[in-house]
Order: structure tokens, then C-alpha cells, then sequence
């Protein structure tokens, strides 16, 4: 457990493990506590660095707008400042929006892609003002406001009613987040740009994983990455929704150590 400082910002992460890197990247108003349970799985074969983005859990919130591409150079600066080459990368909703963008502008530092729950599109204009309002409203009251409203984006009915300890460790931590880093990272994420053709020259070995019952970014949007990246995998998992390293931990650790045991 260690900070460091990337781009004028404190970046909390944990490195556990060894072997070859394995970076894990979370989802908008998470932090890196959501990969507890792969973490505890994965690193028996791999190091795995588990990061905080700017205004999440415990690294410095922003004091501005950021961009995605920001968030990836962040990514790209703590690896320099841990001396990691190259490493897998998995991203889960905006941290897989995250990791795509890193394999973009530094290829050479990517091995392979998981990516959970994600797209390479914009975001919907009407879904975008939806989570806009959302986030002025945490903004100005303060993530409670909210968080009904969030829940059931970010989980399946089946793990709202079936894993009521994971969902009150949830709300606790999302009460905790700061206004303006939720505000901030939220219009990250609204205001996107559609990097669909461009993720066309990405090479690396690539697992696509997204939940049966995603509402965020359903199936079809995995699809379209999967369609895009030459030699891609898609992997759906059945009884899960946005939050599928949460909501099927067993499932995802199993997906990605049979995808990461063919990647040479």
C-alpha cells in the first residue's frame, strides 16, 4: 500500500504478488477495493497492481475537468514510476475505457486487454444528460442523493437481493466519495470521444467480458469491441450485471486465468 505522485496527482495502488504484471483498472465511482477478491486469486501467478484513479477512494481528487486520456496517462505514469515495461491490463466500465486508451498511446506497455463491462463508443446524448443531472445532484447533496438511483445501473436484481453484505460495503464506499471528484470523473466518462476505428489497430491479445444483465453497457457494445479487435474473445457471464468482478468474482478469475494462460 503506497502513493506516488503521477502528473501532479497522488496515486494510492497495492502491488501483491509476483510474477508478470497484471494491472487492474476500476469502474467510475468504485475504486480498487472492487478486485479484492481476484486480487486475492490472481496474485498467486501474477503481481498485481491495483490503482485508485484521481478522485477515487484514496488517491487526490481532481480540482478540475479531466479526460479519459488523462486517466490513461496516469496509468502510464505509475507503471514508469514502478519500472513495469509491460503488463496485462484489465479495465472494468471506465477503467476498460481507460485501458483501450492506454494500448492506443502507449501500445508498447500493454501485453494484453480484459476488458469488463466497457465501451469504445460515446455515450448516448440521453443517457449522458441523465448521468450529468445524477452528478450535479451528488455535486451539490452529496453521493446519498443518488445512490438509489445508482444501484441498480451498476448491479443485477440477483446480486441486489442475493448479496446484501457486498451492496451495504458498496454504499458505504460510495457515500464517502467527494462531490467534486464524482462530478468531474463522471463528465469523464458523458463526454468521451467515440474511438471505435481507432481501437481497429489494436493487436494485443484481447478478452472481452460482460455481464448477461448489463444494463450500462449491454452485450451489443461488447460485441462491437469484439468485432473491432482482430482476434478478440468475448466472454458473457450468465446472472450478472455492469459489476460482474463484484457480482461473479469465481466466474471472471476463472475467465481470465484461462485467457492469460494462452497469452505468450
Amino acid at each position: 500500500m503506497a502513493t506516488v505522485t503521477v502528473n501532479s496527482a497522488e496515486i494510492y495502488y497495492e502491488d501483491v504478488g509476483q510474477g508478470f504484471p497484471l494491472l487492474f483498472l476500476h469502474s467510475l465511482a468504485f475504486d480498487g477495493r472492487m478486485w479484492a477478491e481476484l486480487v486475492a486469486a490472481l496474485s498467486k501467478k501474477y503481481r498485481c497492481i491495483n490503482m485508485d484513479f484521481r478522485g477515487h477512494g484514496r488517491s487526490s481528487p481532481p480540482d478540475s475537468e479531466c479526460t479519459l486520456e488523462q486517466f490513461a496517462e496516469d496509468v502510464y505514469g505509475l507503471m514508469k514510476e514502478l519500472g513495469i515495461e509491460q503488463a496485462h491490463v484489465a479495465g472494468s466500465s471506465l477503467g476498460g475505457m481507460v485501458a483501450m486508451r492506454l494500448a492506443l498511446a502507449h501500445p508498447e506497455v500493454v501485453r494484453s486487454l480484459v476488458l469488463l463491462g466497457t465501451s469504445a463508443g460515446p455515450e448516448q446524448a440521453e443517457r449522458a444528460h441523465q448521468y450529468e443531472m445524477m452528478a450535479r445532484i451528488a455535486r451539490e447533496q452529496g453521493p446519498e442523493a443518488i445512490m438509489q438511483g445508482v444501484i441498480p445501473v451498476f448491479f443485477s436484481q440477483a446480486f441486489i437481493e442475493g448479496q446484501p453484505e457486498k451492496l451495504e460495503a458498496f454504499k458505504e464506499q460510495f457515500r464517502n466519495l467527494g462531490r467534486e471528484a464524482v462530478y468531474w470523473a463522471t463528465l469523464a466518462v458523458t463526454r468521451r470521444c467515440d474511438i471505435r476505428e481507432e481501437i481497429r489497430s489494436i493487436r494485443v491479445p484481447t478478452l472481452i467480458i460482460v455481464g448477461e444483465q448489463d444494463l450500462t453497457e449491454p452485450v451489443p457494445e461488447a460485441e462491437a469491441i469484439h468485432r473491432q479487435i482482430v482476434g478478440s474473445r468475448l466472454e458473457t457471464i450468465a446472472d450478472a450485471g455492469h459489476t460482474t468482478p463484484l457480482e461473479q468474482p469465481e466466474k471472471v478469475t476463472a475467465a481470465i486465468e484461462e485467457f492469460l494462460s494462452q497469452v505468450k
